[in-house]
Protein backbone atom coordinates (compact mmCIF):
# COMPACT_ATOMS: atom_id res chain seq x y z
CA UNK A 1 0.00 0.00 0.00
CA UNK A 2 1.64 3.43 -0.67
CA UNK A 3 2.49 6.08 1.71
CA UNK A 4 -0.41 8.45 0.29
CA UNK A 5 -3.07 5.59 0.67
CA UNK A 6 -2.47 4.56 3.68
CA UNK A 7 -2.79 8.35 5.28
CA UNK A 8 -5.99 8.59 4.13
CA UNK A 9 -7.20 6.04 5.12
CA UNK A 10 -5.42 6.61 8.84
CA UNK A 11 -7.15 10.07 8.14
CA UNK A 12 -10.37 8.50 7.25
CA UNK A 13 -10.44 5.80 10.50
CA UNK A 14 -9.73 9.04 13.12
CA UNK A 15 -13.41 10.76 11.47
CA UNK A 16 -15.11 8.09 11.73
CA UNK A 17 -14.29 7.91 15.09
CA UNK A 18 -15.17 11.52 15.61
CA UNK A 19 -18.32 11.18 14.50
CA UNK A 20 -19.50 8.36 16.63
CA UNK A 21 -18.79 5.60 14.38
CA UNK A 22 -16.89 1.84 15.10
CA UNK A 23 -13.17 2.71 14.43
CA UNK A 24 -13.57 -0.88 12.93
CA UNK A 25 -15.79 0.34 10.12
CA UNK A 26 -13.33 0.72 7.02
CA UNK A 27 -9.43 -1.17 8.57
CA UNK A 28 -7.04 -1.50 5.14
CA UNK A 29 -4.96 -3.20 6.88
CA UNK A 30 -5.98 -5.18 10.47
CA UNK A 31 -3.58 -7.92 9.92
CA UNK A 32 -4.50 -8.74 14.26
CA UNK A 33 -8.35 -8.40 13.79
CA UNK A 34 -9.05 -6.41 16.37
CA UNK A 35 -10.89 -4.03 14.17
CA UNK A 36 -8.00 -0.90 14.09
CA UNK A 37 -5.60 -0.57 11.37
CA UNK A 38 -2.28 -1.72 12.16
CA UNK A 39 -0.53 1.29 10.87
CA UNK A 40 -2.49 3.55 13.29
CA UNK A 41 -2.16 0.98 15.88
CA UNK A 42 2.03 1.64 15.56
CA UNK A 43 2.40 4.71 14.82
CA UNK A 44 -0.24 5.97 17.91
CA UNK A 45 1.61 3.60 20.37
CA UNK A 46 5.57 4.89 19.50
CA UNK A 47 3.89 8.65 19.46
CA UNK A 48 2.68 8.63 22.64
CA UNK A 49 5.01 6.24 24.96
CA UNK A 50 6.35 8.91 27.77
CA UNK A 51 10.17 9.38 28.80
CA UNK A 52 10.72 7.02 31.63
CA UNK A 53 12.87 8.19 34.38
CA UNK A 54 14.87 6.33 36.92
CA UNK A 55 15.91 7.14 40.31
CA UNK A 56 19.93 8.04 40.92
CA UNK A 57 20.17 4.77 42.96
CA UNK A 58 19.22 2.68 39.83
CA UNK A 59 21.75 0.08 38.54
CA UNK A 60 19.25 -2.26 36.50
CA UNK A 61 18.31 -1.21 33.79
CA UNK A 62 19.30 -3.65 31.71
CA UNK A 63 18.93 -4.18 28.07
CA UNK A 64 18.54 -0.67 28.15
CA UNK A 65 21.36 1.45 28.40
CA UNK A 66 22.65 4.58 27.84
CA UNK A 67 23.22 3.92 24.31
CA UNK A 68 21.10 0.57 23.55
CA UNK A 69 17.24 1.28 23.85
CA UNK A 70 15.25 -1.31 25.73
CA UNK A 71 12.05 -3.24 24.90
CA UNK A 72 8.44 -2.40 25.46
CA UNK A 73 5.51 -4.80 24.27
CA UNK A 74 2.06 -2.94 23.45
CA UNK A 75 -1.17 -4.25 23.08
CA UNK A 76 -3.32 -2.02 20.83
CA UNK A 77 -7.07 -1.86 20.42
CA UNK A 78 -10.53 -0.08 20.86
CA UNK A 79 -11.23 0.48 24.58
CA UNK A 80 -13.76 -2.32 25.79
CA UNK A 81 -15.44 0.13 27.53
CA UNK A 82 -15.64 2.93 24.85
CA UNK A 83 -14.88 1.50 20.90
CA UNK A 84 -14.61 5.20 19.98
CA UNK A 85 -11.37 5.19 22.43
CA UNK A 86 -8.35 3.58 21.97
CA UNK A 87 -6.55 1.26 24.63
CA UNK A 88 -3.09 1.33 25.00
CA UNK A 89 -1.37 -1.72 27.42
CA UNK A 90 1.99 -1.02 27.41
CA UNK A 91 5.05 -3.66 29.08
CA UNK A 92 8.11 -2.76 29.72
CA UNK A 93 10.83 -5.49 30.19
CA UNK A 94 14.11 -5.62 32.16
CA UNK A 95 16.37 -8.42 32.32
CA UNK A 96 16.13 -8.39 36.46
CA UNK A 97 14.36 -7.51 39.21
CA UNK A 98 17.14 -6.10 41.57
CA UNK A 99 15.77 -4.93 44.60
CA UNK A 100 16.88 -5.70 47.85
CA UNK A 101 12.81 -5.37 50.03
CA UNK A 102 10.29 -7.75 49.89
CA UNK A 103 11.87 -10.93 48.94
CA UNK A 104 14.90 -9.55 47.17
CA UNK A 105 15.75 -9.71 43.56
CA UNK A 106 14.83 -12.11 40.42
CA UNK A 107 15.40 -12.79 36.99
CA UNK A 108 13.29 -10.91 34.69
CA UNK A 109 10.96 -7.93 35.44
CA UNK A 110 6.96 -7.14 33.68
CA UNK A 111 6.22 -3.72 34.19
CA UNK A 112 2.77 -2.42 32.71
CA UNK A 113 1.24 0.89 32.31
CA UNK A 114 -1.62 1.95 30.52
CA UNK A 115 -3.03 4.57 28.42
CA UNK A 116 -6.45 6.24 27.00
CA UNK A 117 -6.53 7.86 23.86
CA UNK A 118 -9.42 9.47 22.69
CA UNK A 119 -10.54 11.60 19.40
CA UNK A 120 -8.87 14.61 19.00
CA UNK A 121 -9.57 16.16 15.59
CA UNK A 122 -6.27 18.46 16.71
CA UNK A 123 -4.24 16.11 16.81
CA UNK A 124 -1.33 14.84 14.30
CA UNK A 125 -3.13 11.54 13.98
CA UNK A 126 -6.76 12.01 14.99
CA UNK A 127 -6.14 10.72 18.62
CA UNK A 128 -4.94 12.75 21.62
CA UNK A 129 -3.87 11.12 25.42
CA UNK A 130 -7.02 11.00 27.23
CA UNK A 131 -6.09 9.05 30.74
CA UNK A 132 -2.96 7.49 32.08
CA UNK A 133 -2.95 4.23 34.51
CA UNK A 134 0.12 2.97 36.27
CA UNK A 135 0.86 0.14 38.15
CA UNK A 136 3.67 -0.71 40.51
CA UNK A 137 4.14 -3.98 42.16
CA UNK A 138 0.57 -5.71 40.93
CA UNK A 139 -1.07 -8.27 42.93
CA UNK A 140 1.06 -7.90 46.07
CA UNK A 141 0.14 -6.29 49.27
CA UNK A 142 2.23 -3.32 48.29
CA UNK A 143 0.04 -3.07 44.93
CA UNK A 144 -0.22 1.04 44.26
CA UNK A 145 -2.32 2.50 40.99
CA UNK A 146 -2.37 6.07 39.80
CA UNK A 147 -4.65 7.18 37.73
CA UNK A 148 -4.56 10.51 35.76
CA UNK A 149 -6.29 12.82 33.54
CA UNK A 150 -4.55 13.84 30.73
CA UNK A 151 -6.74 16.04 28.76
CA UNK A 152 -7.04 14.83 26.05
CA UNK A 153 -3.45 16.19 24.94
CA UNK A 154 -2.11 16.33 21.72
CA UNK A 155 1.56 16.10 22.43
CA UNK A 156 1.59 13.76 25.86
CA UNK A 157 4.46 11.40 24.73
CA UNK A 158 7.97 11.51 23.92
CA UNK A 159 7.92 11.46 20.03
CA UNK A 160 4.51 13.73 20.23
CA UNK A 161 6.91 16.44 21.28
CA UNK A 162 5.72 16.50 25.13
CA UNK A 163 8.15 17.78 28.02
CA UNK A 164 9.88 14.96 29.90
CA UNK A 165 7.96 16.83 33.15
CA UNK A 166 5.19 16.20 31.39
CA UNK A 167 4.56 13.31 29.30
CA UNK A 168 6.31 10.95 31.80
CA UNK A 169 6.38 7.83 33.88
CA UNK A 170 8.64 7.14 37.49
CA UNK A 171 10.18 4.11 37.62
CA UNK A 172 10.60 2.90 41.05
CA UNK A 173 14.55 2.25 42.20
CA UNK A 174 15.77 -1.28 40.88
CA UNK A 175 11.83 -2.60 41.29
CA UNK A 176 10.60 -0.72 38.46
CA UNK A 177 7.03 -0.83 39.54
CA UNK A 178 5.72 2.39 37.15
CA UNK A 179 4.43 5.47 38.83
CA UNK A 180 2.73 8.35 37.69
CA UNK A 181 4.73 10.94 40.26
CA UNK A 182 7.33 10.84 42.22
CA UNK A 183 5.44 11.91 45.50
CA UNK A 184 3.14 8.29 44.93
CA UNK A 185 6.24 6.49 44.34
CA UNK A 186 8.34 7.70 47.44
CA UNK A 187 5.03 6.69 49.40
CA UNK A 188 4.59 3.45 47.79
CA UNK A 189 5.67 0.16 49.34
CA UNK A 190 5.93 1.35 52.88
CA UNK A 191 8.69 4.00 51.80
CA UNK A 192 10.71 1.49 50.39
CA UNK A 193 10.40 2.78 46.66
CA UNK A 194 12.32 5.61 45.68
CA UNK A 195 11.78 7.51 42.46
CA UNK A 196 13.49 11.30 40.56
CA UNK A 197 14.50 12.58 37.60
CA UNK A 198 17.92 11.55 37.64
CA UNK A 199 18.11 9.70 34.34
CA UNK A 200 16.39 8.64 31.16
CA UNK A 201 16.42 5.21 29.19
CA UNK A 202 14.59 4.91 26.08
CA UNK A 203 12.35 1.74 24.86
CA UNK A 204 11.51 0.79 21.60
CA UNK A 205 7.71 0.38 21.31
CA UNK A 206 7.06 -3.07 19.81
CA UNK A 207 3.73 -4.12 18.87
CA UNK A 208 2.48 -7.94 19.76
CA UNK A 209 -0.59 -7.50 18.45
CA UNK A 210 -3.68 -10.03 19.63
CA UNK A 211 -3.41 -13.74 21.04
CA UNK A 212 -5.73 -14.70 18.15
CA UNK A 213 -3.12 -12.63 15.94
CA UNK A 214 0.24 -12.27 17.02
CA UNK A 215 2.38 -10.31 15.24
CA UNK A 216 5.23 -11.19 17.97
CA UNK A 217 5.24 -14.06 20.45
CA UNK A 218 8.67 -15.40 20.74
CA UNK A 219 11.04 -12.72 21.86
CA UNK A 220 14.67 -13.26 20.62
CA UNK A 221 14.94 -11.16 18.39
CA UNK A 222 13.33 -8.04 21.03
CA UNK A 223 16.57 -8.69 23.44
CA UNK A 224 14.98 -11.59 25.11
CA UNK A 225 15.78 -14.95 23.92
CA UNK A 226 13.73 -18.08 25.11
CA UNK A 227 10.85 -15.37 26.29
CA UNK A 228 7.43 -14.38 24.67
CA UNK A 229 5.14 -11.97 24.48
CA UNK A 230 1.31 -14.52 24.40
CA UNK A 231 2.78 -17.54 25.31
CA UNK A 232 1.69 -18.69 28.83
CA UNK A 233 5.46 -18.86 29.90
CA UNK A 234 6.82 -16.75 33.55
CA UNK A 235 9.03 -14.08 32.22
CA UNK A 236 12.60 -14.14 33.39
CA UNK A 237 14.65 -11.77 31.45
CA UNK A 238 16.52 -14.31 28.93
CA UNK A 239 18.11 -15.53 31.86
CA UNK A 240 17.10 -18.93 32.19
CA UNK A 241 14.05 -20.04 34.17
CA UNK A 242 14.46 -20.66 37.79
CA UNK A 243 14.37 -17.85 40.49
CA UNK A 244 12.06 -15.84 38.88
CA UNK A 245 8.66 -14.31 40.01
CA UNK A 246 7.63 -11.71 37.55
CA UNK A 247 4.77 -13.46 35.89
CA UNK A 248 3.94 -13.41 32.53
CA UNK A 249 3.44 -11.07 29.54
CA UNK A 250 0.36 -12.34 28.74
CA UNK A 251 -1.56 -11.96 31.88
CA UNK A 252 -0.76 -8.10 31.58
CA UNK A 253 -2.19 -8.04 27.77
CA UNK A 254 -5.20 -9.92 28.87
CA UNK A 255 -6.61 -8.19 31.79
CA UNK A 256 -9.08 -5.10 31.21
CA UNK A 257 -8.31 -3.62 34.85
CA UNK A 258 -5.20 -2.37 34.04
CA UNK A 259 -6.88 -0.75 31.42
CA UNK A 260 -6.88 3.41 31.70
CA UNK A 261 -10.74 4.63 32.13
CA UNK A 262 -12.47 5.93 29.53
CA UNK A 263 -14.65 8.47 30.76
Amino acid sequence: MNRTLRTALLLLVAVLSMIGLSIGVAQADDGDGDGLDDALEDTVAANFFPYVWFDSGEDCTAPATESNPGTALVRVRPHPADPAKIAITYVVLYAKDCGDWFGGGHNGDVEPFTLTLAPNPACQYGFGAFALKTIAHEGTAFEHVDQVSLGNACDWGKLAGGSPQVARVYSAENKHGNYATTGSCEDGALGNDHCSESFLRDFNVVNAGEDAARRVDELSGFQFPGEYAWTDQAFSGGLGAGGGNAGTVRSKFLDDGLLAPAF
